[in-house]
């Protein structure tokens, strides 16, 4: 279990409250302390390394301010998801894993690496990190690989529905009055009396509503296996009936498809991934020029 703790504390922990003499850095209120920092060093530890693990704390720290400051909270269904995974990995039941007495540092940690990783995809949102022609094909030009694998994509189309007013037919339950208003949904668009765009923009209650109900691209591969279940047998644009998953109740149809050089697409991929890595990184740094930061390096 001290390996457990270990793992989900050594990146994430912000420990404040500690004794005065442990204080190694100020970030404008905020406190660093060396037990932050104590589980990374080495006996063979240089100041400079050091002095880096301390750099990554403030980072953090000035991180953790934004989160606030923006107000960015984990949902809960994401934070089980990862307590059950800890569990699992542990060979833990949920049960048990609750009545450890560290259960509650261990959700903090998640809930506060998950801020983190919440907080990377808000500033990123807005960002084009798509990658040009000239920067694929130089990369292309690098890479030695003459592998001819190509992968299948696919675009969908979905209207989700996870509630409804249930007042208008009591004696159905919340299940079968939500696949019932998709049935209707279905027939007013296999009629032709409304269009798919139109009811997902009506209706849906997933984001891509904005869309039509329209996804970007997605990789065949990857699809969730209910979702892949769901659309072996349909035909372009042809419905499915309506399905359950953990979000809601859902009808899908396939509105294209393709095929894509793999290695052109793990490249655009890298590529856009770098870009953004790049922004976030130099968004932080903005943050730094901003703050007051003071770091005692005598203490280590």
């Amino acid at each position: 279990m001290k390996h457990l703790l270990k793992l989900i504390f050594i990146t994430f922990s912000l420990i404040a409250g500690a004794a005065p003499n442990s204080i190694i850095a100020i970030v404008n209120e905020q406190v660093i302390t060396f037990d932050t920092i104590s589980s990374q060093i080495k006996p063979t530890s240089t100041k400079a390394q050091k002095m880096a693990l301390v750099q990554h704390q403030i980072d953090l720290a000035l991180q953790l301010e934004a989160v606030q400051k923006f107000g960015i909270q984990p949902k809960p269904s994401a934070v089980n998801v990862a307590l059950s995974r800890i569990a699992i990995q542990n060979s833990l039941t949920p049960a048990q894993l609750q009545a450890l007495p560290e259960y509650d540092e261990i959700v903090q940690n998640i809930t506060q690496k998950l801020s983190l990783l919440g907080l990377q995809k808000f500033m990123l949102q807005e960002v084009d990190a798509t990658p040009t022609e000239a920067e694929i094909s130089a990369a292309l030009q690098k890479n030695n690989s003459n592998n001819n694998v190509f992968r299948e994509q696919i675009k969908i189309a979905q209207i989700l529905i996870n509630s409804i007013d249930q007042t208008n037919d009591p004696t159905l339950s919340k299940n079968d009055l939500i696949k019932q208003f998709l049935v209707k949904l279905s027939n007013k668009i296999n009629k032709g009396s409304n269009t798919f765009s139109s009811l997902a923009k009506l209706h849906s209650q997933d984001p891509s509503y904005r869309q039509g109900g329209e996804s970007k691209w997605l990789d065949k591969d990857r699809l969730p296996t209910i979702i892949k279940q769901q659309l072996a047998p349909l035909k372009l644009g042809e419905l499915s009936p309506p399905f359950q998953t953990e979000q809601g109740w859902r009808i899908i149809k396939i509105i294209d498809q393709r095929k894509v050089d793999n290695t052109r697409l793990e490249i655009r991929e890298k590529i856009t991934r770098s870009k953004q890595h790049t922004y976030f990184k130099n968004w932080v740094k903005e943050l730094r020029k901003k703050a007051y930061i003071e770091i005692f390096e005598h203490k280590f």
